[in-house]
């Protein structure tokens, strides 16, 4: 079934798929299959999403011969140069016309219908949350959160941060820290700087080297930070926040630039990680994230030590540290 088209452009004439798993783009140039996924909602960041998963899935992933293609109109059986899916491929694995396909990848439909979505999570096999994420950039903004990112925290929140006895954070959308407690700053800031410095969690993975030292599994926290992004930046559509920290590590980063290519999303809200103190050891932490009501975008962040690993003492030794330094500078 084709459904009508969602938009108000004319449709052209069918673009044209190459070997290069990808489809002509306007003007004769073919796509790039490590184009950056953008962080914007609607069209563009939609398309560049499907793009992402369709460059990701390979011929025998949806049940078709490596070298040759579907039968029907984009099947020409010719051998392939990249493994990624031809837009073709995925209109007819979806049951949508090629023409309506592409539109969609290019940003030219004005809205498309959560069943078509559906369909084409299902034609790239995509997992539960990259399912979702693909509602999520195509919801109009009516449907999308508004962003108060900017917004002060309330006090009262900022104090709920401080009541807790593990680590505790408030942080907006772009995962900037408005308000931490002292046991979470002693465990995240580097030795010898201010507790009080300025932290941005994505921005110091990337870019702080003591980030490196901190983190036990570096690249499995920058695959996570890159996934919760996305998630982020499509929620908060208008946070100018999230817009930039995402140019500037395309910027600065290249494995930033990596990540960020492929579609990985993660809109996950607890889990286990662990960090390597250079003076109080190894701290295994389970984090919870919780959306305080009446705070749009705002979320509260705990690592909560597990037991029987050690981390409680990891704790007491940072915190005990840091009485005996300010007994000392009192005296």
């Amino acid at each position: 079934m084709t459904p009508a088209s969602g938009g108000t452009s004319s449709p052209g004439p069918s673009p044209r798929d190459d070997d290069r798993g990808g489809a002509a783009a306007p003007g004769g140039a073919p796509e790039r299959a490590g184009e950056p996924v953008e962080g914007a909602s609607g069209g563009a960041g939609l398309g560049a999403f499907l793009r992402a998963l369709r460059n990701r899935r390979r011929p025998e992933d949806v049940g078709w011969p490596v070298h040759a293609g579907p039968a029907g109109p984009g099947g020409s059986g010719a051998s392939r140069r990249v493994p990624g899916l031809r837009r073709q491929e995925v209109a007819d694995l979806a049951g949508v016309s090629l023409d309506y396909y592409t539109r969609i990848e290019q940003g030219r439909v004005g809205e498309v219908s959560p069943a078509v979505l559906t369909a084409l999570g299902r034609a790239l096999r995509a997992t539960p949350e990259e399912s979702a994420h693909l509602h999520r950039l195509a919801a109009s903004p009516a449907r999308r959160r508004s962003s108060r990112a900017q917004a002060p925290a309330r006090p009262s929140l900022l104090a709920l941060a401080d009541s807790f006895a593990v680590p505790a954070a408030v942080l907006t959308p772009s995962l900037d820290v408005v308000a931490a407690n002292l046991v979470w700053r002693l465990l995240i800031t580097p030795p010898g700087q201010s507790l009080t410095r300025d932290k941005n969690l994505v921005r110091d993975h990337f870019l702080e080297p003591y980030a490196r030292v901190l983190v036990a599994d570096w690249s499995l926290g920058a695959r996570a930070g890159v996934a919760g992004l996305r998630v982020q930046a499509a929620l908060h559509p208008h946070d100018e926040r999230v817009q930039q920290l995402v140019q500037e590590l395309l910027d600065r980063s290249e494995e930033f630039r990596r990540l960020w290519s492929m579609p990985d999303v993660d809109g996950s809200t607890h889990g286990r990680h662990r960090l390597l103190h250079p003076r109080a050891g190894q701290y295994t932490y389970d984090y919870e994230t919780l959306q305080p009501p009446g705070d749009e975008g705002l979320i509260v962040t705990l690592f909560s030590p597990v037991p029987g690993t050690g981390s409680q003492e990891v704790l007491d030794t940072l915190l005990a540290e840091h009485h005996r330094g300010t007994e000392e500078e009192r005296s």
